[in-house]
């Protein structure tokens, strides 16, 4: 469905602004899909990110400002998310011995658990988009990153 039609908006100021409503349209399209996929495991989208960043430090451990450096969304409150995940056990939490004021985030048990249980749901999201042919997904991702190069 093109944008025109999905917004029901026949005409726009110039290619760049449908450009720019296309992209916002799409990106809340996909995250409101994981949203559903992850709303049954009781997570919100930036706790399942700060649950898979975790999981990639395969038993190493995050500040809250790590993983405020690498998450998709920058806006959210890393400690009170981290408190919510540490709350259902999730992930855990440890003081630096050599410095009281750094705390040492890990993935638990608990939570590598419940991101094995989530993959399926993703993988089915991400089958279809193998109706693109890897050189248009790369293409993709190419325009994606020059137009954050440029803003």
């Amino acid at each position: 469905m093109k944008i025109e039609e999905a917004i029901k908006q026949s005409k726009f100021n110039s290619i760049h602004e449908k450009a720019i409503i296309n992209i916002l349209y799409t990106a809340n399209y996909i995250e409101d899909r994981f949203k559903d996929y992850l709303k049954e495991k009781d997570l919100s989208l930036p706790q399942y990110n700060v649950l898979r960043i975790l999981r990639g430090r395969k038993g190493g451990f995050a500040t809250c400002g790590e993983l405020k450096a690498v998450m998709l969304d920058k806006n959210p409150d890393v400690t009170r998310l981290c408190d919510k995940l540490i709350t259902k056990g999730l992930i855990q939490r440890q003081n630096n011995p050599k410095n009281k004021r750094e705390i040492h985030l890990s993935i638990s048990k608990s939570g590598l658990t419940i991101i094995d249980e989530i993959h399926p749901s993703f993988m089915k999201f991400h089958k279809k988009l193998e109706a693109l042919e890897s050189e248009e997904l790369e293409k993709l991702t190419d325009t994606l990153d020059g137009i954050r190069a440029t803003m």
